[in-house]
């Protein structure tokens, strides 16, 4: 996920990076031409049809935690750092990382390791993934959208509920109520902090009564990233000041030291 808001927010720019990036979306709206996908121990992609550079992604900000020699490649680890609330504890790291190959400067495989789909399925993150190619791009507004349609939401969203990302992600950062949607804000500083363009920000926008994911948001430095799953496309997340949810499924949400976690029950 966080490699795909890297990757179209360079669609945002200018120059060779924006030239690359381009071609990176065209081979995404071809997925299975240039790209092959291996579920059985994490996800793993590899591109068949290599074009993004390493100096893409530094230049984004995106910088390895550690840097490991293949021959003539070499294999990127790289990790974001969840931010809690003030006085916020978790009992286990949450943090994201993945690996990425590089293979004669180019980007050539990523690895997702399977801890990520114990509570999300593979086909969302495969999902959200190939519809990268058909992301509309505003350049002036610095945004990427992807609009679903209701069979392409329903098959991609059926069991990511709220319960379910908690159990993934872990506390929010900030959980805000605006009307009938809650807001579930993550966000992720960079390992190391070289650059405030690795900061990342996302939003998930549920319904508060049913739990059902409708939109998530994807921010950085250089511009957003945004998955509609409902039609038609709420408006823009305008700020709001944090609320207590309604005492019933975001209720685990809240609270200093309770128990965070839903029971495992109403997941999936």
């Amino acid at each position: 996920m966080a490699a795909g808001l890297a990757t179209v927010c360079c669609l945002l720019l200018g120059g060779c990076v924006y030239l690359r990036l381009l071609e990176f979306k065209q081979q995404l709206a071809d997925f299975d031409r240039h790209f092959t996908l291996k579920t059985d121990d994490g996800l793993r992609l590899a591109c068949l049809s290599p074009v993004l550079l390493a100096e893409d992604f530094r230049w984004l900000g995106v910088t390895p935690e550690t840097v490991k020699p293949l021959g003539t490649s070499e294999r990127w680890h790289i990790r974001w750092v969840k931010q809690l609330p003030p006085d916020a504890r978790e009992s286990d790291a949450h943090d994201l990382d993945m690996e990425l190959i590089f293979t004669d400067g180019k980007f050539a495989r990523l690895f997702l390791p399977e801890r990520y789909f114990a509570f999300v399925p593979k086909p969302f993150f495969t999902g959200l993934l190939r519809s990268l190619g058909k992301a509309g791009v505003d350049q002036s507004r610095r945004l990427a959208e992807v609009n679903f349609s209701r069979t392409e939401r329903d098959a991609l969203t059926a069991r990511v509920v709220a319960t379910s990302l908690a159990m993934l992600l872990g506390r929010p950062t900030e959980q805000t109520v605006e009307g009938p949607h809650t807001h579930l804000r993550y966000r992720y500083t960079p390992v190391p902090p070289e650059s405030k363009n690795g900061v990342i920000d996302m939003t998930f926008t549920f319904d508060t009564a049913t739990g059902q994911l409708q939109r998530l948001e994807g921010r950085s430095p250089v511009g957003q990233l945004s998955f509609n799953f409902e039609s038609p496309a709420p408006a823009a997340v305008a700020p709001c000041a944090p609320t207590g949810a309604p005492p019933h499924l975001f209720s685990s949400f809240v609270g200093g030291d309770g128990p965070f976690f839903p029971d495992s029950s109403h997941v999936l």
